[in-house]
């Protein structure tokens, strides 16, 4: 937050001074957005809409098509799906590239709604590649075959696609976009290739008005585990514990029927991971990565069914799709990411502005009376 420095030097101007800061005080709040608290969230739980199941059922379609690898058949049916899913409200973009040897498309779908209100847009992101390697499958015969990637790559897309298809139902006053990333998961260490290749791309326009990327990478495990990640956006991350709290994720806080939630989100717990949000952190963007780095009951940091061929449609579950799915649908329908202008009408815009008239005028006044005084004082004394 910017500020003003004015000099208040003189008995004339601190008294003016003082006298602007009381009138003036109530404008300088009146554009201010309320804090929301559990209360807000809970008068928009009910009227939520995500599927879970329709989720789930997209896991095993994407799975269905074979691996997603760059430049592949199943990488372009992929895509062609999604969009198809969505509907025709969204514009698609595929934004195709060379890296790494690879020849990768991310694709881009944009929903403008009728009314805007703000320039600020938000970013759902997910990587639809699945690994092309399971160097942590028990079978060292198969490490080098690709993996199903049902919950590392499926997961975040059947998310995004159930979105995709209530967003523009969703009455919101600004715009959003969601990004699949290629090549997130290729090589001997997972690349981003795709994420870096946008992030790099991102023009500044983009830059000051893209208020959050939201990231979502394996978040359909049936044991699922979420924690606070790092880096990310420290701000993202405050507006993300009332809203699962809302939803009753969080088990030390109350949910909206007042019982404590089952702790599928940890807010105390702040865990490392480098994915595709880190290079549109590095561009001073907000964002963050919702992420259950403990694939399977049981399993420890970056363990059990990750990278492996496991990694199958019954490993995850339309429970844990619709808990972040109904996340993010809370989230967007509270405005959570972006700052609207408050709605004033004309009797409340007329009404500031005779206030700062008022004001004005009665500073003027009061500056030439002092200005008369201490003249009629320096007379007195001479």
């Amino acid at each position: 937050m910017g500020y003003l420095r004015i000099g208040c030097f003189g008995i004339t101007m601190r008294v003016a001074c003082i006298l602007a800061i009381i009138l003036l005080l109530p404008l300088a709040t009146a554009s201010e957005q309320p804090e929301y608290d559990i209360e807000d969230l809970c008068e928009i739980v009910d009227s939520l809409q995500f599927d879970g199941n329709a989720a789930n059922l997209s896991v095993q379609a994407q799975v269905d098509l074979g691996p997603r690898l760059p430049g592949s058949q199943a990488s372009a049916d992929l895509r062609a799906r999604f969009a198809n899913e969505i509907g025709q409200q969204w514009t698609i973009k595929e934004d195709p590239h060379h890296r790494g040897g690879l020849n990768l498309t991310n694709l881009i779908a944009t929903w403008i709604p009728p009314l805007v209100e703000t320039e600020q847009f938000v970013v759902l992101a997910a990587h639809y590649d699945s690994r092309d390697r399971a160097e942590r499958d028990p079978d060292e015969n198969r490490t080098m075959e690709p993996i199903p990637g049902a919950n590392d790559a499926a997961s975040g897309v059947a998310i995004l696609e159930e979105l995709g298809r209530l967003i523009p139902q969703m009455g919101l006053k600004h715009e959003v976009r969601i990004l699949l990333t290629d090549a997130e998961d290729q090589g001997e260490t997972p690349s981003m290739l795709g994420a870096k290749a946008w992030a790099e791309n991102i023009t500044l326009e983009d830059k000051e008005n893209m208020s959050a990327f939201i990231l979502l990478d394996m978040v359909g495990d049936s044991d699922l585990t979420l924690t606070q990640t790092w880096p990310g956006s420290q701000e993202l991350w405050k507006t993300i514990t009332p809203l699962a709290s809302a939803l009753g994720m969080v088990d030390s806080q109350k949910d909206c029927s007042g019982g404590f939630g089952d702790g599928t989100f940890d807010p105390t717990t702040n865990e490392g991971v480098i994915d595709d949000h880190v290079p549109v952190h590095q561009r001073g963007i907000p964002a963050i990565d919702i992420i259950d780095l403990r694939y399977g009951e049981g399993a420890e940091l970056f363990g059990g069914y990750w990278h492996t061929h496991e990694d199958t449609p019954d490993k995850v579950s339309a429970e844990s799709l619709g808990k972040v799915g109904r996340l993010v649908e809370l989230g967007l329908r509270n405005q959570s990411w972006v700052q609207l202008p408050e709605n004033e009408n004309e009797e409340e815009t007329e009404l500031i502005g005779d206030k700062i008239a008022f004001t004005i005028a009665t500073i003027a006044v009061l500056a030439l009376a002092l200005v008369s005084l201490n003249g009629a004082v320096t007379r007195e004394g001479a």
